[in-house]
């Protein structure tokens, strides 16, 4: 889609390399713009001179071969992280206020984050309510990422309204997702999350 795709290896992605990402074209003038500016934009290697901003964005060799081998893992990742999406989706849809995110049948998701919508009116507890009540019981989870426009850097480039982003982002609670939880995890989640509406 488009004319460059951006995959992030940070930490908390499906795999990592510890941090760092990786840039992927058809478009040769964007790979040579793209590798410029992540090598540091030296102009001239020898003198060190730079015509634009650089930046220093190289996976290092030990941090790649991490990456290859988390990658010969994924298909794991992703079947671990379906059956716990599945489970959560069974269990809290049944729920009235709660419901998991649905997924489109026509594409193959990575199933990184489980978006649980929560509504007040019909749960009992709002968003913040339950993710401090989980909090209590040492279960991290956390709502959708602070909106952008929101952000004191880019309040004022803002020119237009984003009613459904702002409606999502008070009522999405991101539930423990790591394929590392295994399904008695999974449950221990669902029970508490009934437990905290009392």
């Amino acid at each position: 889609i488009g004319h460059l795709g951006v995959f992030s290896f940070n930490g908390n992605k499906i795999i990592t390399t510890g941090g760092g990402g990786m840039i992927v074209t058809h478009d040769e003038k964007i790979a040579r713009k793209a590798r410029y500016l992540t090598t540091q934009a030296k102009n001239d290697h020898i003198r060190f001179i730079h015509h634009e901003i650089g930046y220093n964005y190289r996976l290092t060799n030990l941090q790649a071969a991490l990456g290859l081998a988390q990658l010969e893992e994924i298909e794991k990742f992703i079947r671990t992280k379906k059956r716990n999406y599945l489970l959560y989706k069974k269990e809290l849809d049944k729920i009235p206020g709660l419901k998991i995110a649905d997924v489109q049948d026509n594409i193959r998701p990575n199933f990184w984050f489980y978006p649980l919508l929560v509504e007040k009116s019909e749960f009992g507890l709002d968003r913040e309510e339950l993710m401090q009540r989980l909090q209590k019981r040492n279960i991290l989870t956390r709502p959708l990422w602070y909106l952008n426009h929101w952000q004191r850097p880019y309040r004022k480039n803002q020119s237009y309204h984003i009613e459904k982003a702002v409606w999502f982002w008070k009522r999405i609670l991101n539930i423990p997702c790591s394929s590392n939880l295994k399904e008695q995890h999974v449950r221990y989640v669902i029970k508490n999350i009934l437990k905290a509406r009392g």
